[in-house]
């Protein structure tokens, strides 16, 4: 599982393009964008294979 920070760094994408990635209302809205899952009352983390596997699927990659 990876935390935000761990998402912001292998990605290399900001917080809140992340945040806008995940906002069906945002222009940069990716339904492809892995989904975090709740951990408890106030976290959240990525699966790290999902994260990596949309990274594998970017067009430059």
């Amino acid at each position: 599982m990876l935390k935000l920070k761990d998402v912001i760094n292998k990605c290399q994408i900001s917080r809140s393009t992340i945040y806008d990635k995940l906002d069906q209302k945002s222009k940069r809205y990716d339904p492809d964008f892995p989904k975090p899952r709740k951990l408890g009352m106030n976290s959240v983390a990525w699966v790290e294979n999902e994260v990596e596997q949309w990274l594998k699927n970017l067009p430059y990659h």
